[in-house]
């Protein structure tokens, strides 16, 4: 017989020839677009994650991103709507009736950058008195080109820094690949003589240490490093 889900009751295990009453089915709807909408809505950034790019042609090209709450995309170009002449054009990706069903998705142009309710701005064109592209800019201030994959990527690395003197203090600045977001460093180094700080950790593709020897003689700082973060 069938039964309920731990989270949210729905429910599981139906076989052949169970009754299934249209309350357990309409919670499955609810609770699907109250739970996944609220959540892509309030935590996930909405905007592009790929292409989506104004060209020449007065299109935007192939890509796809999320928009209000509904991941759109679109395999070819595809018409600007409601361009204005002689004018510069805000152009926004908006959702459709259908989006959250089949991801479709529509370019419309407006001569304000404050677009409609949970749109994305990609970008604006400039047309002239004969319609004909003046100018494109896909970098445009307060463009959505910020949707990207929350990959977390784990970077290493070591070094040897040779004969610190007694009391002496070494810079080391460590150069990696670039983090979108830098996270926690593990850093270790050989021997019981040598105390280090990290700063410069707000840096996306680097940190600097600095080390002292407190022991009486030169030695070799020698280090290994960890680094996690968001990849690029």
């Amino acid at each position: 017989m069938p039964n309920e889900t731990a989270n949210y009751r729905l429910i599981t295990d139906v076989v052949s020839d169970d009754i299934v009453e249209p309350d357990h089915n309409n919670r499955l709807a609810d609770t699907l677009d109250r739970v996944l909408g609220s959540f892509l809505q309030r935590i996930v950034t909405a905007g592009v994650c790929d292409g989506w790019r104004i060209t020449a042609e007065k299109q935007v090209d192939a890509g796809e991103g999320l928009v209000a709450a509904c991941w759109c995309s679109t395999t070819a170009a595809q018409d600007i709507e409601d361009l204005t002449s002689d004018a510069v054009n805000y152009v926004f990706a908006e959702s459709t009736d259908t989006s959250g069903a089949d991801g479709s998705v529509t370019f419309r142009a407006q001569l304000s950058p404050a677009g409609p309710d949970a749109s994305v701005l990609l970008g604006t064109i400039e047309l002239d008195a004969s319609g004909d592209v003046v100018a494109i800019d896909n970098e445009v201030a307060g463009a959505g080109r910020q949707c990207y994959a929350l990959a977390w990527r784990t970077l290493s690395g070591s070094g040897t820094e040779a004969s610190v003197p007694p009391s002496g203090q070494v810079e080391v600045i460590v150069e990696h690949d670039a983090l979108r977001i830098p996270g926690a460093i593990e850093f270790e180094a050989e021997g019981e003589d040598f105390t280090w700080d990290i700063d410069w950790t707000h840096e996306a593709s680097r940190f600097r240490v600095t080390a002292v020897n407190n022991g009486a003689e030169a030695a070799d700082f020698v280090y290994a490093w960890q680094r996690h973060g968001i990849a690029q």
